[in-house]
């Protein structure tokens, strides 16, 4: 089978991190090769190039010789860069959010299915092992909470907090779950000019269960916590290192290492993967609901089954 040739577009922290994955399942399953790293600032392209022996662009007109991306800039180009590289015949995974706007997503998605592309968005908690055995230990879910908790840093700033970190849980909890969620009250506050640096979303779904999401990157340590109640018990897992919910082997711990496999296994098969674009437009059409509600001071109305599989 040919190895996919992969470009990273954009050297930040989360295209070191891609660099990485695919360099590591370029060596062990070497079903694809790192060709290209992509940045309009030379600074940051060269090195990170020049650790994996391989070329650095700085124009994305200038990108030949690959058949994969992964889009790695900040939010506010995720659109524009996808739709290029799309058009040039690539298929791409977009790092989350999919887009700034629900609309700019929605023109992102029908765009790659008119021309053939695979489009996968970057929902790396829908991979995590840790949140699936929990949820399986604990039985039917009667009370989920999830704290997502970081201090300031230099990465995600151009969104809020809702679209940065709470967006994971918005999107694997609706799809868990897959109920439809009769109301929700959303609250939050700010620090910084993107107006939203901490909230909190309760969500309370037909089936009764009710699950509380809190997320902020003003916190004074990085937290991951996980608590299900359900029928069997209850389960408490520490995100971050692990817990009760334990899974068979360490490499099964490697989210962003699934979700490559997953994307390489659909550009290979040219079957539509489960995280496809789709599934982020469902997620920032609830990035928008909780942000209108947290504004308005208001309890949302649940809205029938429009849950991250919806769409």
């Amino acid at each position: 089978m040919t190895r996919l040739r992969v470009a990273v577009v954009g050297a930040g922290p989360m295209g070191r991190l891609h660099a990485r994955t695919v360099s590591r399942s370029s060596a062990s399953d070497r079903d694809c090769v790192l060709a290209a790293i992509v940045d309009r600032h030379a600074v940051r392209a060269e090195p990170l190039a020049c650790e994996y022996g391989i070329a650095a662009v700085n124009d994305l007109r200038r990108l030949r010789d690959v058949d994969v991306a992964i889009v790695a800039v900040p939010t506010a180009a995720h659109v524009e860069t996808a739709l290029m590289l799309v058009e040039a015949g690539l298929d791409v995974l977009v790092e989350k959010p999919l887009a700034s706007r629900v609309e700019d997503g929605v023109r992102l998605v029908e765009r790659a299915d008119t021309l053939g592309r695979i489009l996968q968005v970057g929902h790396v908690e829908w991979y995590n092992p840790l949140w699936r055995t929990a949820l399986a230990r604990a039985g039917v879910p009667r009370m989920i909470r999830v704290q997502r908790l970081q201090p300031p840093g230099e990465r995600g700033l151009d969104i809020d907090v809702v679209q940065d970190l709470m967006l994971h849980d918005l999107d694997w909890v609706t799809r868990a779950l897959a109920g439809e969620v009769e109301s929700f009250e959303a609250r939050g506050r700010g620090r910084s000019e993107n107006g939203i640096d901490e909230a909190e979303v309760v969500l309370r779904f037909r089936s009764g269960c009710v699950v509380r999401l809190e997320a902020s990157r003003i916190h004074g340590r990085r937290e991951r916590r996980l608590e299900i109640e359900g029928s069997l018990g209850t389960q408490q897992v520490d995100l971050l290192v692990g817990g009760d919910a334990q899974v068979s082997s360490p490499g099964a711990l490697d989210p962003l290492g699934i979700q490559w496999r997953r994307f390489v296994e659909a550009a290979q098969s040219r079957k539509p993967p489960e995280n496809d674009g789709r599934v982020g437009v469902a997620a920032l059409r609830w990035v928008e609901r909780v942000r209108a509600a947290i504004r308005a001071g208001e309890t949302g109305a649940g809205g029938g089954h429009d849950s991250a599989v919806g769409g």
